[in-house]
């Protein structure tokens, strides 16, 4: 059995904080995992950040996390762990994408493009939506941008997307696994079973493996410790534990079906996120 790592680093806070204590952990276990990185303006400072509209927030100074995490964002590709792009303003991307034009997703992947390619000296390969947050301009994009594969949406196996009429060739490996802050929310649950109630959900047969999301900010912090409990879970089961990058290679040659992509909700979320929904 395998298990891929999707890590989010959307703040300075998580880029400074997390990102160093998840390498130390990943590295003491001989992990590898795939990182996805917004790099631009980190509006997370300000009370409600996300929740300042857009136009007042380009306003406010807000710090580059490309250049205020630079040393530590570079650590990451050192270690060897697969990396790439999530949104370039995070805040923007979770308040805005999901009813954005086509013009505006193309510029908020080209900063992040730019922004990935000034810091690590080559293109990034693959991209993830913080918070599965999408709309069908971002699949024609990855496709079009040449990315090896997406982490957008919530699902059970590796598909092509396809959205309100827009289809893209661009893989997408979506999360299988409930979150740790969606398992807490559950009553019963608390910080110090967690982990169990995580790999419990774990035992079942998926066609591609599992995909577990965290992030930098939660489980690179707050959640560290469970995320270790995880760690050692995994391993002691005999566990593959994988970097999405991996687990692409380990498929790329495989025909892929089509599926819609739709919007649900899932159990300790209040907003709706990107589903894998039925077969083309």
């Amino acid at each position: 059995m395998r298990v891929a790592l999707r890590i989010e680093v959307g703040s300075e806070k998580g880029a400074r904080e997390g990102v160093p204590a998840l390498l130390r952990l990943l590295d003491e276990h001989q992990v590898k995992a795939t990182f996805f990185f917004s790099l631009g303006p980190d509006y997370s400072r300000y009370p409600f950040g996300d929740q300042i509209p857009r136009l007042v927030r380009r306003h406010l100074p807000a710090p580059l996390i490309s250049k205020r995490c630079r040393s530590n964002l570079l650590a990451v590709a050192d270690a060897g762990h697969d990396i790439g792009i999530a949104s370039y303003t995070a805040s923007d991307w979770h308040q805005d994408v999901a009813f954005q034009s086509a013009d505006w997703t193309y510029s908020e992947l080209a900063f992040a493009c730019e922004a990935f390619t000034d810091l690590f000296g080559k293109a990034p390969h693959c991209f993830a939506a913080l918070g599965w947050q999408v709309n069908p301009h971002l699949f024609s994009e990855e496709e079009e941008l040449g990315f090896d594969f997406a982490s957008d949406v919530r699902g059970q196996h590796i598909f092509l997307p396809e959205s309100q009429g827009v289809s893209s060739n661009c893989p997408q490996i979506p999360t299988t696994l409930p979150t740790l802050d969606e398992l807490l929310a559950q009553e019963g649950i608390d910080e110090e079973n967690l982990h169990q109630y995580l790999y419990a959900a774990c035992q079942r047969i998926m066609p591609n493996g599992e995909v577990f999301s965290l992030s930098a900010e939660r489980e690179g912090i707050e959640l560290l410790e469970v995320f270790e409990r995880l760690l050692v879970m995994w391993k002691g089961g005999q566990w593959e534990i994988k970097s999405l990058g991996e687990l692409y290679n380990s498929i790329a040659d495989a025909p892929l079906k089509r599926h819609l992509v739709g919007w649900g909700t899932v159990y300790g979320r209040a907003e709706h996120i990107a589903i894998q929904s039925t077969r083309k």
